[in-house]
């Protein structure tokens, strides 16, 4: 399976991508600016020991239309944008908000958008073009990384849609993550 992680050349993209590659999938690093894309794609699997041909890099948008499931890693900052970019990417997709509602100028103070998180910025933005669900929220970039180490925590899942919640959550499991379904998108704001 191939999984975008669009705004994911960051620590919490990059913690994203090793995880999906642990799982023996295909990670698609989107960027704004392919080149750190590229970078980013090129360290990891030095840094993991992981096959350099489960690392792939493009811009967000066209991650977002190579892959099967598309995580959202973006800062809280740059999130509305880069969701409204790949809007036309995700069409009949599962989109998974990973984005947390942090300041990056300033990681001891909240961004929260007027929807009341980030998931559910996303489902406003894709409403009618892809089932958007909340994941990896409450796990820190490091854990995600360690992909060899059992994870210090459970991963709580949002979403309206139960399929794409199940699906989330098996992949999940296959990236060895244990996830329990918090119910609907207000589930973030708790």
């Amino acid at each position: 399976m191939k999984c975008a992680v669009v705004g994911g050349t960051g620590w919490q993209g990059a913690g994203v991508a090793v995880r999906i590659a642990s799982a023996g999938n295909t990670a698609i690093i989107g960027s704004r600016i392919p080149a750190r894309a590229e970078s980013l794609a090129k360290k990891l699997p030095n840094l993991t020991g992981l096959d350099s041909e489960l690392f792939q890099f493009s811009e967000n948008a066209e991650a977002a239309k190579n892959a099967e499931i598309v995580f959202v890693t973006a800062p809280m900052n740059a999130h509305e944008q880069i969701v409204e970019h790949i809007r036309g990417s995700v069409k009949g997709k599962i989109v998974v908000d990973v984005t947390a509602p942090v300041d990056p100028e300033n990681q001891i103070e909240n961004l929260w958008p007027v929807e009341g998180s980030a998931t559910q910025q996303a489902q406003r933005i894709l409403e009618g073009e892809a089932s958007v669900v909340g994941a990896l929220k409450n796990i820190a970039a490091l854990a995600l990384l360690n992909y060899k180490k059992e994870s210090p925590c459970d991963i709580l899942i949002v979403g309206d849609d139960l399929a794409s919640k199940h699906t989330v959550i098996g992949l999940l499991d296959e990236m060895n993550l244990t996830s329990y379904d918090f119910g609907s998108g207000e589930g973030c704001r708790t």
